[in-house]
């Protein structure tokens, strides 16, 4: 059984597949209380849900790749849930801020997002998300070397963007080309 807060249709607007029609599972709970989260609603109200449950509803919507987010995913062990939803077609995705990621790893795509820049894994994951304003020291991300993507996002209001910060990361990232800029795209849009 998972806590579940929404499971919902929409637009990918983060990250390498952004753009991409996705069914997002959202999940409750998180290991952290950043201050900057732009998602409360993992804290609020859940149902609990089978796997084989969260099969049917998610069968209603004609893509085949999920986004599990939350909150932080790595809280349940995702591992049996991940093989049947390969059994039926789906393309995993994880968003997490890293917490556990053996509890995903047989995920076809994890996108991690630390929030400790002192304590950046070095594998488990497929791409990287560091959110960024203006007033972050950036040294720690420059350090970082990878041949997986590694994506800076402007931190954002709740339910729009902070254009001060996607400014800063604009120049950032045309200063550093290695880093790629990830927007929120379905902030712009207005979407869920």
């Amino acid at each position: 059984m998972l806590k579940v807060v929404e499971i919902f249709y929409s637009i990918q607007g983060e990250g390498f597949y952004s753009g991409t029609p996705s069914i997002f599972l959202r999940l409750h709970g998180c290991n952290l209380a950043c201050s900057f989260c732009d998602d409360a609603l993992h804290v609020g109200d859940y149902k609990r849900y089978s796997f084989s449950k969260i099969i049917d509803e998610i069968k209603s919507y004609p893509a085949k790749q999920i986004i599990i987010t939350g909150g932080e995913p790595t809280l349940y062990d995702l591992r049996e849930f991940i093989d049947a939803l390969h059994v039926e077609g789906y393309f995993v995705c994880i968003e997490t801020n890293g917490y556990k990621l053996e509890n995903v790893k047989n995920a076809d795509w994890i996108t991690y997002s630390p929030k400790d820049w002192d304590d950046i894994k070095k594998d488990g994951w497929s791409e990287i998300k560091f959110i960024v304003s203006k007033d972050s020291e950036i040294d720690k991300i420059l350090k970082l070397q990878s041949e997986k993507p590694i994506y800076i996002q402007p931190l954002n209001f709740f339910d729009k963007p902070n254009f001060e910060n996607l400014d800063f990361c604009i120049d950032l990232a045309k200063k550093y080309p290695h880093l790629k800029l990830s927007i929120q795209m379905h902030k712009f849009l207005g979407v869920e």
